[in-house]
């Protein structure tokens, strides 16, 4: 029996490899048999006959995730594969905000200086990036995302927009949330540096956060902002880049950026 399932997805998983006699085969082996991942959100499948009877008496006896699976023909058995590895590898939308991030940055010349407004606007960027891109494969027909579903007779359903949607805006708030952190952290390095490596015993005469009624804006709280109001602009418009016009915009005054005659 061999099994070979295909998709676009970030990371290796069983889910994702060659399977032979039920096993899962050695990281060595999928490397030099595996063929290369494809470009677009489709999962394809490709299932031998004896594959097919093997997997249909398996999920009868036991089912997927603890569920009995409905008896089906090939096409049945093949589209359970597919919806069953993107529900698994396809909706991880903390990585794919990063690794957008990510390339952003690197798109980025003109020096190694990567400042935290470069760091705001560029994850706001990947947001908007990620969020046109669902809206736009809804649209046009053409993404396909799945979650467990109880209730259907693959064990699987697919998603809405919407379901899309609000997993991506929760993902956002970590990643601002993230960078809260990341600034809290490196305030307190800076701060101790300028003390002269004094410690924390020179905190007595220092107000706590969150005391003032004018305490200044986080990083996290620019990011949400700021995300907020490129989805107003891009509900609007239907611009991912109008949108961005407005976050810019606001960056600017935010970091008091000034922009060279």
């Amino acid at each position: 029996m061999s099994v070979n399932i295909e998709g676009n997805v970030g990371q290796t998983s069983a889910a994702s490899g060659w399977y032979q006699n039920g096993r899962a085969v050695s990281a060595q082996e999928k490397e030099k048999d595996a063929p290369q991942p494809k470009a677009d959100n489709a999962v394809k499948v490709s299932i031998s006959q004896e594959g097919i009877e093997s997997y249909r008496k398996q999920t009868r006896e036991k089912g997927i995730s603890g569920r009995v699976v409905a008896k089906g023909n090939k096409e049945s058995v093949i589209r359970q594969a597919k919806q069953a590895t993107n529900a698994l590898l396809a909706n991880n939308y903390g990585n794919e905000l990063a690794k957008e991030t990510e390339k952003l940055k690197g798109q980025r010349t003109g020096g190694s200086s990567y400042s935290l407004s470069n760091r705001v606007e560029d994850s706001v960027r990947a947001y908007g990036n990620l969020y046109d891109e669902i809206v736009q494969g809804y649209q046009n027909g053409t993404r396909e995302r799945y979650v467990e579903d109880e209730n259907s007779e693959t064990g699987f359903r697919k998603m809405t927009m919407e379901e899309e949607l609000s997993r991506l805006d929760r993902a956002f708030q970590k990643m601002a949330d993230r960078a809260d952190a990341r600034e809290m952290i490196e305030g307190e390095f800076k701060r101790l540096r300028t003390e002269g490596g004094k410690g924390l015993s020179t905190n007595a005469s220092k107000k706590p956060q969150g005391t003032d009624g004018d305490a200044p804006e986080t990083a996290g709280q620019k990011m949400k902002r700021l995300a907020q109001e490129w989805r107003d602009a891009y509900k609007t418009s239907g611009s991912k880049e109008s949108g961005m016009e407005k976050v810019l915009s606001m960056l600017n005054g935010m970091f008091g950026i000034r922009k060279e005659a």
